[in-house]
């Protein structure tokens, strides 16, 4: 037990020392604003009846969707995506209310199944556990690589919101880092995690062009095939209807969630470049800034891959370029962001006072400090990514070619 002890001594001081001289700041920053999220979580849960948070809104707030329309599918998902009967048979079931839809292709209503069977909370501490253990298993190899320890997983602050969110953070995350792990490894593993990952498909927007540029064509093919069979069953399970309405009317619906003219609460969990700069000015060239984001963002990518970085590194700069790529995307989304930074700043040689630990640092705690500071005014997210990415990109191909796996 001892021996054990002594010999994740090291794993642990170079988890602490991650962010260098910043981690005074980094680490505690990161478990206070955990604390206070869940803390007040805890506090909503004791004021209101029932599994309230809010009026009208049950603890594990977006699990909802995924149990009802688990149940909704086993009862043939009728009306699913018909936002008005489904929010009433949605208010029948579990007493909430509000703007909830279905809002994800139809072959995640079998995903959603086993979790539409149990009692809500036990369906959600399912859930939670399963993609937990996906997510954990997945981040293992990028751990042991950058010499950190397993047990760091309960440590990242996009966890911690996607805890709270009970939302799809851990499986999109697990899928991504099993998928490039695996990409010149094992295609087939490697292309089933990434077809797996269009459940919630902006999520992989640039997996097939770094593929593509590195050729991994048995990855691509696996991934397409994959991607076929799933949504080939789903139409022979819910038919053509799901998905004609899908892509008719439920992508329509939630791109109008990002209306400028509106200000809604959970805008303030969005991270992105579209957001930012819509709070700055409603009237602004807001187009012309994500696209100009967006091309740089593309152009670090390239440069990373001129200077023959690993396919690995590629995947993981494109974890954290998804973010400033998309539009429309939310703080519980961001499970593989924290650990991507965690393992950027411990492979980083840099010095521990230097400038790039901080960096790596703010990127860590953007899930959770994202919508504190955007209360306030403050939308420093997409700049601490885009800095955090521009360094890795730099490091990528030079710096991190030679570490060990």
């Amino acid at each position: 037990m001892i021996g054990a002890l002594r010999g994740q001594w090291p794993k642990f001081k170079r988890l602490l020392l991650a962010f260098g001289l910043f981690g005074l700041a980094i680490w505690p920053a990161a478990g206070w604003l955990g604390y206070d999220l869940l803390s007040d979580e805890a506090a909503r849960f004791e004021r209101y009846p029932g599994l309230h948070v809010n009026s009208a809104t049950i603890i594990g707030r977006d699990f909802v969707n995924i149990w009802h329309g688990g149940r909704e599918a086993l009862n043939g998902a009728e009306g699913i995506y018909d936002r008005t009967e489904y929010r009433r048979t949605l208010r029948a079931s579990a007493d909430v209310w509000g703007i909830y839809a279905f809002s994800y292709p139809p072959h995640m209503l079998m995903l959603s199944v086993p979790f539409g069977v149990p009692p809500y909370l036990w369906s959600l501490a399912l859930w939670l556990i399963a993609t937990f253990g996906l997510f954990t298993w997945a981040a293992r190899p990028w751990l042991r690589q950058a010499g950190l320890p397993l047990w760091s997983v309960l440590l990242l602050p996009g966890a911690v919101v996607n805890l709270w969110a009970g939302h799809f953070g851990y499986m999109i995350g697990g899928l991504a880092l099993y998928g490039w792990w695996q990409a010149n490894r094992r295609p087939g593993l490697s292309g089933a995690a990434f077809a797996l990952m269009s459940v919630k498909p902006h999520m992989g927007v640039l997996v097939p062009f770094i593929l593509a540029a590195k050729r991994e064509w048995s990855t691509i093919a696996w991934a397409t095939l994959g991607t076929l069979v799933l949504v080939l069953a789903s139409t022979l399970a819910f038919g053509i209807d799901a998905w004609t309405t899908w892509l008719t009317s439920t992508l329509s619906f939630q791109v109008g969630l990002i209306d400028p003219g509106a200000q809604r609460e959970y805008y303030y969990m969005m991270p992105t470049v579209a957001r930012m700069l819509l709070s700055i000015d409603r009237e602004g060239p807001v187009l012309l800034g994500q696209i100009l984001f967006g091309l740089t963002t593309l152009a670090l990518l390239v440069w990373a891959e001129r200077r023959h970085a690993a396919l690995s590194d590629l995947g993981l700069l494109s974890i954290a370029a998804t973010p400033l790529i998309l539009p429309y995307l939310f703080n519980y989304d961001l499970v593989a962001l924290s650990l991507v930074a965690l393992v950027w700043a411990a492979r980083s040689p840099a010095r521990w006072w230097s400038p790039e630990r901080l960096a790596y640092g703010a990127m860590f705690v953007v899930p959770l400090a994202q919508a504190p500071l955007a209360r306030e005014g403050y939308w420093l997210s997409p700049v601490a990514i885009i800095v955090a990415l521009a360094l890795a990109a730099w490091r990528s191909g030079r710096d991190w070619a030679e570490e060990p796996e």
